[in-house]
């Protein structure tokens, strides 16, 4: 072969040497291209998931922090259930119809006896109206006079007025102390525990007087001293007339 045939076939080797390298660089283009597609592809194809903590609120403030109807504060209107006690009284302190209770003369003491001896002596003779009760001397009990229209009784009462025994006798009650029965308002008990507030001790006796005019409950009290008071009661109005001392 000659030397020019030769350097024709090198020239065309080369052209197609070069033609494959400039197609497997197309072709690997291409590729990149299908792989970077792939890729783009993949990224955009699957939505992203909601992670559900966007919308949530976990903040203290949150309205679904706690339970619904569950109080979380200090000033929450629920923090006390409806109707608790609380310790300072308030309007809302106690349950609705609960009244606290507090001491009374009804409620023990010496008033409490006196008026358990009247009530039963009252209870025992029908019609009748005490006007006077007595301490018995050296004795658990008491002396009780009763008006019965014109005529007086007398019985006696245990100490915690269970037994009422009535006494021989049926006395025409004075003119006097007719009058005075008639003008009675306040009765003997009301009178005695209104005494045994303005004097502490404990009851001697108490009868129907006039002090200055005017009709009264005489009260005697042994104070704790052993002094003997004297209170007088209005028999209309249950006012305290004076204290004798």
């Amino acid at each position: 072969m000659k030397h020019t045939d030769q350097k024709a076939l090198s020239l065309t080797a080369l052209a197609l040497s070069a033609l494959l390298l400039a197609g497997c660089g197309d072709g690997g283009g291409g590729g990149d291209g299908g792989g970077a597609e792939a890729t783009d592809g993949a990224a955009t194809s699957a939505p992203a998931e909601p992670t559900g903590t966007e919308d949530s609120t976990t903040g203290a403030g949150s309205p679904s922090a706690t339970p619904s109807g569950t109080a979380t504060g200090d000033e929450s209107p629920s923090a006390t259930p409806s109707g608790t006690a609380t310790a300072d009284g308030s309007p809302g302190a106690s349950p609705s119809g609960t009244a606290t209770s507090t001491s009374s003369p009804e409620t023990g003491g010496e008033a409490a006896a006196v008026v358990g001896a009247v009530v039963a002596a009252e209870e025992a003779v029908t019609g009748g109206q005490v006007f006077e009760i007595d301490r018995k001397d050296g004795e658990e009990g008491w002396e009780v006079k009763l008006a019965v229209g014109d005529r007086e009784k007398e019985v006696d009462v245990s100490q915690d007025g269970s037994e009422v025994t009535p006494q021989e006798g049926d006395d025409q009650l004075d003119q006097e102390d007719r009058e005075r029965v008639a003008q009675v308002q306040v009765p003997l008990e009301d009178a005695v525990r209104t005494a045994l507030d303005e004097v502490d001790g404990t009851l001697d006796g108490a009868q129907l007087d006039t002090e200055d005019g005017t009709t009264v409950w005489e009260v005697d009290i042994d104070d704790p001293d052993g002094t003997s008071v004297d209170v007088y009661v209005n028999v209309a109005n249950g006012s305290v007339v004076k204290v004798d001392r």
